[in-house]
């Protein structure tokens, strides 16, 4: 099917019969062609199904199989973006206290060059001066920063947290002086200042396609988290002194969220993943496109 050729829906469904893809209703698919969209649900989930030799589907794929791991998909992002929302607001919090404990929670404090540890990097810096006072002063400035504004001329930095995002969050973070960084770190339990900051960058790209709605099931960044306990005590496999799994994929997100949610948090979130994968019913194994390794659920147990 050319990306630039209308087809209606009942070309689309004739194209999938000809690649041998089994269509038992032909109203029901074009319904849920409505709804999503050939490009989203077909382009964004055949792969599995489809020998890439013959680009035909493998004997006996039928729609709904395509269709029930668009659905799984979904609700593994919704699952995802919920505790990676808690440990952005935790962040947030976390940041916006013991930075303005050091260093005063006004404007002028957290534009100031002298708060920070930026290195060489002093534009990467400014520019998210920029995109902060943007927040501040611009067009689009919320009502609770006008108030702020309004009333005390001032907007402190945790009510401008809330405007920020993760990955502004991240950024900010990264620019932190030692100590404050190591305060943050503390309120996350036994977690390095270098690790955290990988894994917010790992977290911010996950939660950009949960809230885009993109196709999050075989996430995979190069941004990769650094190696840790999780990886040791799950004895995940390596391949040149690397390991296998959970590093740039989901998994590596299962464990970014092991070390930043609270255990009870954490429980939560690993038995709405594990139902999850109970619903979903194909003969398409799923997990290794996740990134998860085959004892994935030992790291319930784990301690960190």
């Amino acid at each position: 099917m050319a990306s630039n050729t209308f087809w209606d829906y009942k070309l689309q469904i004739q194209n999938l019969k000809n690649k041998h893809l089994i269509v038992e209703d032909d109203a029901y698919a074009i319904e849920i062609l409505n709804k999503i969209g050939y490009y989203v649900l077909i382009n964004g989930y055949k792969n599995p199904f489809k020998n890439p030799n013959t680009n035909k589907y493998f004997t006996g794929t039928t729609f709904n199989d395509i269709y029930q791991l668009y659905i799984f998909d979904a609700n593994l992002r919704e699952t995802f973006f919920k505790y990676i929302l808690t440990v952005e607001q935790h962040i947030k919090s976390s940041i916006s206290y013991h930075f303005s404990g050091l260093y005063g929670c006004s404007m002028v404090d957290y534009q100031n060059l002298t708060n920070y540890d930026y290195g060489s990097q002093k534009k990467q810096l400014q520019l998210l001066f920029q995109k902060l006072n943007d927040k501040l002063t611009g067009s689009h400035a919320s009502p609770q920063v006008k108030h702020h504004l309004s009333l005390y001329k001032d907007v402190p930095l945790w009510v401008l947290s809330t405007e920020m995002t993760f990955g502004e969050t991240a950024t900010m973070y990264r620019f932190l002086k030692g100590h404050c960084k190591t305060l943050v770190c503390n309120d996350f339990g036994q977690i390095r200042r270098a690790e955290l900051g990988k894994m917010l960058i790992l977290l911010t790209k996950a939660r950009n396609i949960c809230a885009h709605g993109n196709r999050l099931y075989n996430f995979r960044t190069q941004d990769n988290i650094l190696d840790c306990t999780v990886h040791q005590k799950l004895k995940i496999p390596k391949v040149n002194s690397l390991y296998m799994h959970g590093k740039s994929d989901l998994f590596a997100v299962v464990i970014a969220l092991k070390y930043l949610l609270a255990p009870k948090d954490f429980e939560t979130f690993y038995f709405d993943m594990r139902n999850l994968l109970k619903i979903y019913s194909s003969s398409y194994n799923v997990l290794p496109d996740m990134g998860f390794p085959s004892n994935w659920s030992s790291i319930l147990k784990i301690s960190v």
